[in-house]
């Protein structure tokens, strides 16, 4: 085997165990932790989406995990303006 091949299988993995610790920060009473461990799943599921998809010669897996990043960040910001308040 290939040590780039078992390299991306340790990286999914890896991202695997930070979506768990991400959900488990999520469940904080906080909405600010929900937030931020959510955007933290999202952009750990797009990025494992680009190692599987190459991996395994996936259609469409650069497009569906850009859509992930942009609109989990868009989100993100969007939901914290609204959570920010006024700025006076």
């Amino acid at each position: 085997m290939d040590i780039l091949f078992i390299s991306k299988y340790i990286v999914v993995i890896a991202l695997m165990i930070m979506m768990l610790a991400a959900l488990r920060a999520s469940a904080y009473k906080s909405t600010s932790m929900g937030l931020l461990g959510s955007s933290v799943v999202v952009n750990a599921f797009a990025v494992a989406l680009l190692f599987m998809g190459d991996l395994y010669n996936l259609g469409f897996f650069r497009d569906i995990s850009l859509a992930l990043i942009f609109f989990g960040f868009v989100g993100t910001v969007a939901f914290a303006v609204v959570l920010g308040g006024d700025d006076e």
